[in-house]
């Protein structure tokens, strides 16, 4: 992927679903450089769109799937995204500020006022999750109210308030118990993104409860970490050695039934190997 996030593509369809590649594959580095590519052409657009209207020449219409507003805010919630990822709140919050209200875009049809309010959304939704994940635990109950009123923004959002739990040490039972019913629900979600969401949420419930030293309830939360990163595939391999690895440092802790999950886990991941582990059990013993 390096080699075509150096290359000059123009197409801002392309460059948006290599975006989404690099999201997928959790790198931060490529999904930066990407949308500083997408928001350079976006930009270049808009002002040759500018210039011609302003000259009144004859305007060529541009093929893009969206409103061209759309690739202008996506370069920055996405880079923003990333920042938050690599724990950079500032430079995230400078992406929000970029793509918060984008009613000063020329050119707006109705599809594009659209595109305005679903960035004006992302933005307070996504400022909520900054605040969590830097301590300011004081937003807290406005954010969970705001979840309640956007369940859309359901699952990303008790991330955020997990991870921030997590680092900041702020009791957590009675977010999860409000939600106790939606967060039952995640675990049917199927599509990739849903999934990948979900996976990081059971992970870092692990490391809340390894916290409060309730080994137990974390290794509940490893192994559905475990299941689904093996459904995920290879872009979250090194996911799947992290939590290979928390559950050997506290195996101790793991119940028969935990420990029978595990090593079904693990058998699973060997499926293609056609090894016999009954017999080989068997005649290790």
């Amino acid at each position: 992927m390096d080699d075509l996030v150096h290359s000059d593509i123009t197409d801002l369809d392309t460059l948006v679903n290599m975006i989404k590649l690099s999201f997928s594959f959790m790198d931060g580095t490529n999904m930066i450089a990407l949308c500083d590519q997408l928001y350079s052409h976006v930009n270049q657009k808009y002002q040759e769109l500018q210039l011609y209207k302003a000259c009144k020449k004859p305007i060529q219409p541009i093929h893009t799937k969206r409103p061209l507003v759309y690739y202008y805010g996506y370069s920055h919630l996405m880079k923003g995204t990333a920042f938050q990822k690599q724990g950079k709140y500032e430079a995230a919050r400078d992406c929000i500020e970029k793509y918060a209200e984008l009613g000063w875009f020329n050119g707006l049809d109705p599809y594009g006022e659209a595109e305005v309010e679903y960035y004006r959304h992302a933005a307070r939704a996504n400022l909520y999750a900054l605040d969590i994940l830097s301590g300011r635990s004081e937003v807290l109950q406005e954010y969970v109210q705001f979840l309640r009123d956007n369940p859309e923004e359901l699952l990303p959002g008790l991330l955020s308030i997990v991870e921030g739990a997590a680092r900041h040490d702020y009791p957590l039972e009675r977010v999860l118990e409000s939600f106790a019913e939606q967060i039952e629900d995640f675990k049917y979600f199927e599509e990739p993104v849903n999934v990948s969401y979900y996976f990081r949420f059971c992970y870092q419930l692990a490391l809340y409860y390894i916290k409060l030293r309730q080994f137990t309830v974390a290794l509940g939360y490893i192994l559905q970490s475990l299941k689904l990163s093996d459904t995920l595939g290879m872009e979250h391999e090194h996911e799947f050695r992290k939590c290979t690895a928390i559950f050997e440092i506290f195996r101790s802790q793991a119940t028969a039934t935990q420990q029978d999950q595990y090593i079904t886990i693990l058998k699973g991941v060997l499926k293609d190997e056609k090894i016999d582990f009954t017999a080989a059990i068997a005649q290790s013993v």
